[in-house]
């Protein structure tokens, strides 16, 4: 079983500036950390993405994993359909207007192939999720 993680965060920027981030998968490498290249394999009728292959410098290891993605009103969420090192990867943005501002709930839940203590998969997973976090504030802010 993976690690959990969750956490989240108001972005000062409009829901729709914030989803339009999210969706923007291809701008990913430009503003996530180690994000080297995306490539959406299929869309949804209204052009968002709902399979996409990805691939990571972690550092310790490159890494390429496909997901799959999933739309409701106020949330997307994503779940591993193959990966490199890595047997679970899922997560979820949720989103929720406050007039101006946005709150952006994150939830990940990671789990590798290799044999890893817990807290060091708690610890990368966190890392991940803050760092997204992050890279979402930012880039969602600096396009108000």
């Amino acid at each position: 079983m993976g690690e959990r993680v969750s956490d989240d965060i108001t972005i000062q920027a409009p829901s729709g500036v914030v989803w339009a981030t999210i969706n923007d998968l291809l701008a990913y490498p430009e503003w996530a950390e180690g994000m080297q290249s995306v490539e959406v394999l299929e869309t949804d009728d209204d052009d968002r993405p709902t399979k996409a292959t990805f691939h990571i410098d972690a550092k310790v290891f490159e890494l390429r994993y496909t997901l799959s993605y999933t739309y409701q009103h106020d949330a997307v969420t994503w779940s591993l359909i193959e990966g490199d090192q890595i047997t679970q990867l899922d997560g979820e943005y949720e989103v929720t207007p406050k007039g101006d501002t946005t709150h952006v709930r994150y939830t990940l839940e990671v789990d590798l192939t290799m044999p890893v203590p817990g807290f060091l998969k708690k610890r990368g997973a966190r890392r991940i999720l803050d760092t997204g976090l992050k890279g979402l504030k930012q880039r969602s802010e600096a396009q108000v």
